[in-house]
């Protein structure tokens, strides 16, 4: 279990529990309050990949996106990494995108300098712990880092993988499991994530909304 807090203080967990850092700044009592089903995502969120691209949520619309949170460390992440592999691979080309998102504060660090990014040593480009694990699992779609705990706040995101599925128009139609198998030994589970995507690209709400995030 990661558990992601989604107030302005970090928190300390046990075992694979996620800590965030807290917003450089206290929110408003607008930004406090995290996005109930049929919000859309605000404007102007920007993120630096683990491979320190920069990735605009904003250039995102008009697709349906998943987010989930991920852990290098978290034993949940073993049965749903696959899977979430499986279903990016299976909607690449249907106007899906699938983002990982990278919250522990103690697997990202402090926020490194633009300039960092900068270095032709590959060795020496931050985030290389992230990478190696994404690359060791196969992960097959970009993961953001949310260094600050915007996105982690904004969602309310309590552990990993919690995920959370947005429709064409960046409006938030799902969040929750990603399917009724947190151990991974289900060989038919029921997918909530998946079956949420199928409804939003047939242009309709998914049948199931919320369910409770495993881990």
């Amino acid at each position: 279990m990661n558990t992601i807090p989604t107030a302005v203080a970090a928190m300390a967990f046990l075992s694979c529990a996620l800590a965030q850092d807290p917003p450089p700044k206290p929110p408003t009592p607008q930004e406090a309050k995290p996005l109930a089903l049929g919000d859309a995502l605000p404007k102007g969120l920007s993120f630096r990949t683990i491979d320190g691209k920069v990735q605009s949520l904003d250039d995102l619309r008009g697709k349906v996106v998943v987010l989930h949170f991920w852990s290098t460390s978290c034993p949940y992440e073993v049965a749903a990494e696959p899977k979430l592999n499986t279903l990016s691979a299976h909607f690449a080309d249907k106007g899906v995108v699938v983002l990982g998102v990278a919250a522990n504060a103690n697997e990202i660090g402090a926020p490194p300098e633009a300039k960092e990014f900068e270095t032709k040593d590959a060795d020496k480009l931050p985030y290389g712990k992230l990478r190696a694990k994404a690359a060791e699992s196969k992960v097959n779609h970009a993961i953001v880092v949310d260094q600050d705990a915007k996105l982690g706040t904004l969602l309310a995101a309590k552990t990993t993988p919690h995920c959370f599925v947005f429709d064409k128009e960046g409006k938030l139609q799902y969040q929750g499991a990603l399917d009724d198998d947190g151990s991974g030994k289900n060989a038919n589970p029921t997918r909530y994530v998946h079956d949420a995507v199928t409804s939003l690209l047939a242009g309709e709400k998914p049948g199931v909304q919320t369910t409770k995030p495993y881990g």
